[in-house]
């Protein structure tokens, strides 16, 4: 599959994209990286996206949008910590065929590997780090520490680091001392949001919605314990698969609230937007986010939303109107939680996003591409005259 370097492509300036996870997988990182390269397919660039695969059951050659991806095993088959030694080798050896390389996840090994076959190559290097600024269990709390240092090393090789939002800057900044950080906020796509098409439910339904990687931080669990304080027609789907999912599944069995939580794993993205247009409440209790992009995309999609009082969701409330988000403590109960689920169904859905301004995935993209210009600079020139 390797149909995107024939004559026709050769001119053009190849930037390669690598990330823990691309789609189909679905989550924030995935749901980032696929709108940025598909955005720089349409501008002209050659993108290449090289990432791993958990799963071990996607192509580890395929051609999706016009953009080449290319997956590696992980150890073990892990989707926690994307230990990848192919992948690095890949790298290490097929870096210099990039123009630009850019790093996704601080918080996996690979943005690391990228850094390393960076410098050996002289290939510039950009970093998104999507950083939360801890670990998101004990063990990996424990392990941040003693990474600080390659960390900062592989942030301080970066020619442009790019945060998604103001709130991860200001972080990044003060736990690394960095210089300079762009912000390139994350966006949405209005009108595939707009024109999809919600399920069919009863009238009498009240849909609550749950959607991400089934990580232990993100506190789905408590949405589960509020289940039998709601009223008997609320109906919780939880979508998205990971390492907590059999936690919560027993949870959920044993609160004998198994008829009222549906867990649909990985949906496609035909199937996640019809729910958003369906929801009448969506749930996000996560403890760490660089960017609140769910909780976006499920209000542009016309829910009400119940959301964790962390610094990346209220960033994203401040781009919506006030009555859309209700804020709860990390230590609410699990009534006082159904409560503002409850205020959250009462306020309604909305119907249109007239009046708003929302940040798009196209002003994601262009941001992105001015710190390449700025990046490249003479190189870009000639990508420029070659175009």
């Amino acid at each position: 599959m390797e149909a995107l370097q024939d004559e026709t492509t050769q001119s053009l300036l190849t930037v390669g994209l690598v990330t823990p996870r691309y789609a189909p997988a679905i989550g924030g990182v995935e749901r980032h990286v696929e709108a940025l390269a598909c955005g720089l397919v349409q501008r002209g660039f050659r993108v290449e996206v090289v990432t791993t695969d958990p799963t071990g059951t996607l192509a580890p050659i395929e051609e999706r949008d016009g953009v080449l991806v290319r997956r590696f095993p992980t150890v073990a088959n892990d989707a926690v910590y994307f230990v990848a030694p192919q992948l690095g080798l890949w790298l290490w050896r097929n870096a210099a065929r990039f123009n630009l390389m850019h790093a996704h996840s601080y918080h996996t090994p690979l943005a690391f590997q990228a850094a390393l076959a960076s410098r050996r190559m002289r290939v510039p290097l950009v970093v998104t780090p999507h950083y939360h600024g801890t670990g998101h269990s004990p063990l990996r709390r424990l392990l941040h520490a003693p990474y600080r240092l390659p960390g900062a090393w592989l942030l301080y090789q970066a020619r442009r680091v790019i945060c998604v939002s103001e709130v991860e800057r200001v972080l990044l900044m003060h736990h690394f001392n960095l210089r300079a950080v762009d912000v390139a906020p994350n966006g949405v796509e209005l009108d595939e949001l707009l024109m999809a098409q919600p399920r069919a439910k009863a009238a009498e339904q009240k849909l609550i919605l749950a959607v991400g990687r089934l990580e232990h931080y993100k506190h789905v669990d408590r949405l589960i314990m509020a289940v039998p304080s709601m009223p008997a027609e609320y109906q919780v789907v939880i979508v998205g698969n990971g390492p907590a999912r059999p936690h919560l599944e027993q949870l959920a069995r044993q609160l004998g609230a198994t008829d009222r939580v549906q867990f649909a794993g990985q949906v496609a993205r035909a199937d996640l937007l019809a729910l958003y247009r369906t929801a009448d409440v969506f749930v996000t209790l996560s403890q760490h986010e660089a960017f609140g992009l769910t909780l976006l995309e499920a209000v542009v999609g016309g829910a009400a939303v119940v959301a964790s009082s962390i610094p990346a969701h209220h960033e994203v409330a401040n781009y919506l109107p006030a009555d859309r988000v209700v804020f709860v403590e990390d230590d609410s109960s699990a009534t006082h939680l159904s409560d503002a689920i409850e205020q959250a169904a009462h306020r309604g859905r909305t119907h249109g996003v007239t009046g708003w301004s929302l940040p798009t995935w196209d002003s994601m993209v262009a941001a992105i591409v001015t710190c390449y210009q700025a990046t490249l600079g003479s190189g870009w020139k000639a990508f420029e005259a070659a175009a």
